[in-house]
């Protein structure tokens, strides 16, 4: 039998090491309930049309071969808010390729795909979806029927030549909120980490881009140094 082809994302939890530290050196689960909250999301998802896995710090998220793809851009979208309603950042990739799980066995050309994008290309917390996804949209490609549907739900953006996952869609202020509360909690522990404060700078500037009503930024802008008085720590 032939494996299908069939939509899988593949997800990761950004910032998953040090908090499990962060855990272990304070005794606490927080962490891991922060994981279950987020993940519980998923339980009102069909099974049988859209199946998901979590191992440590990765989320596989694949449809059945049938299933409508905007089905799970939709899901992702809950998923990417449930996250961040936690106080978590996660990324990943879109691939469409042979995928297939039975129990405990994984074979998948999707997953290798959709891990090398969400390494090279996501970067930030956002979900990238692969260009050749994208293709099939086009006048007789087999996602044709879906494209009136999406444009109208604006569920996919692009910058610089990267497809992704409009997260926010209908929920911009909820997602504005979180992610401002989100820097507030770190803004302390990214002074001087350049590599972490760009992750929540795209996350604003995707969010200002997004709105039809100028919200504010609500990162620290770029000042003009002035060294009187100034101490270097």
């Amino acid at each position: 039998m032939a494996i299908p082809y069939t939509f899988v994302a593949l997800l990761d939890v950004l910032g998953y090491k040090n908090k499990i530290a962060s855990d272990r050196e304070n005794g606490k689960e927080d962490f891991k309930e922060k994981l279950e909250s987020s993940l519980s999301v998923l339980q009102s998802i069909n099974e049988a049309e859209i199946a998901y896995q979590a191992i440590s710090d990765t989320i596989i998220v694949s449809t059945h071969p049938s299933a409508p793809f905007i089905d799970l851009l939709r899901a992702l979208s809950k998923v990417h808010r449930a996250f961040l309603k936690n106080g978590l950042f996660i990324r990943g990739g879109i691939a469409f390729a042979q995928h297939f799980k039975s129990g405990a066995l994984t074979y998948s050309h999707a997953l290798p795909v959709a891990y090398e994008m969400e390494q090279k290309q996501a970067i930030y917390p956002r979900i990238v979806i692969d260009k050749n996804i994208i293709a099939m949209m086009d006048r007789g490609g087999k996602l044709e029927a879906e494209i009136d549907a999406i444009r109208s739900e604006r569920l996919i953006c692009k910058e610089n030549g990267v497809f992704f996952l409009n997260v926010a869609n209908e929920n911009l202020e909820e997602c504005y909120e979180l992610a401002k509360a989100i820097y507030a909690a770190e803004h302390l522990m990214l002074d001087g980490n350049e590599h972490e404060l760009a992750k929540h700078r795209w996350l604003q500037n995707f969010l200002l881009a997004m709105s039809p009503n100028s919200m504010p930024a609500y990162m620290e802008p770029v000042s003009i140094f002035s060294p009187e008085h100034a101490e270097v720590t």
